[in-house]
C-alpha cells in the first residue's frame, strides 16, 4: 500500500496537487508495483472528459496498466451529480449502497447522498458499479477536520464513515485482490469481471447502481 498525500487536514487539494500525485504513481508504478489507484475525491468541473486536464491524467494511468478506482460523489439523489474524473469512460466509477451491516444484499438501499448519471457534460451512463458505502469502519486521522466535525468513532483507532469514497475504497481492495489473483489482467479485464458478476441491487436504474453490486468471489 502506497500511500501518496495531496491534502491537508481539512481533506481540500488543488487540481494541480492532484496531477502531480497521479503523475507520480505512473512514474513509480513499477518500482512500488502499484496495480490501482483509488481516487476518492472530485471536482465539479463542467468541462467535457476530452478536454479536462484531470481526465487525461488518470486516462494516462489507465493505459499504463494501472485500474483506476473513482468515487462517485457524494451530491445525489438528482441525476447528472457525478463528480469528475468519475465521469471518465476510462475509470471504475463507484457509487455507494448501504448494506445495513447484513450479509445479504436484499435489504441494500440507495442512500440519497450517491451521485447519480448521467454525466453532465457528456451524457454517459455512471456509474459502473456500487459497493458498500454507509456506516463503514475505517482509520481515524485523529486532529483531522472529518474526525473532529464527525466524531463517530469505534474507538481509539476506527471510526464510521459514510459517502461514495468509502465505496470507492471497497472496490480498490477488491481489483487488488484480482490483480493478485490474475497478474496479466488489464484495467480493461478488471472492469469487465466487475460489471459482469454485479448483481442487481438498492435499484434497477442503471443511472443509479451501474451494474449493479460488486460481487469480489464472483
Amino acid at each position: 500500500l502506497v500511500s501518496v498525500k495531496i491534502a491537508g487536514r481539512d481533506g481540500s487539494a488543488d487540481v494541480s496537487t492532484v496531477l502531480a500525485g497521479i503523475q507520480w504513481v505512473v512514474s513509480f508504478k513499477d518500482r512500488y508495483g502499484i496495480k490501482v489507484l483509488n481516487l476518492a475525491l472530485g471536482t465539479d468541473s463542467t468541462q467535457t472528459y476530452r478536454t479536462d486536464p484531470l481526465n487525461y491524467a488518470v486516462e494516462r494511468a489507465w493505459t499504463s496498466g494501472i485500474t483506476v478506482v473513482v468515487s462517485a460523489g457524494n451530491r445525489g439523489p438528482g441525476a447528472g451529480t457525478i463528480s469528475k474524473p468519475a465521469d471518465d469512460p476510462w475509470v471504475i466509477t463507484v457509487g455507494a449502497v448501504d448494506d445495513h451491516g447484513t450479509p445479504g444484499i436484499g435489504d441494500d438501499q440507495l442512500p440519497n447522498f450517491s451521485s447519480r448519471g448521467p454525466t453532465a457534460a457528456d451524457g454517459r451512463p455512471k456509474p459502473d458499479v456500487v459497493a458498500p458505502g454507509a456506516h463503514v469502519v475505517s482509520l481515524r486521522a485523529p486532529g483531522s477536520a472529518i474526525d473532529t466535525n464527525f466524531p463517530t468513532y469505534v474507538d481509539g483507532s476506527y471510526r464510521k464513515g459514510s459517502g461514495t469514497s468509502m465505496s470507492a475504497g471497497v472496490v480498490s481492495g477488491t481489483v487488488a485482490l484480482l490483480s493478485q489473483a490474475d497478474p496479466s489482467a488489464s484495467p480493461d479485464r478488471i472492469k469487465f469481471a466487475l460489471s459482469s458478476t454485479a448483481r442487481g441491487a438498492a435499484s434497477s436504474n442503471p443511472m443509479e447502481t451501474g451494474s449493479g453490486e460488486i460481487d469480489a468471489v464472483g
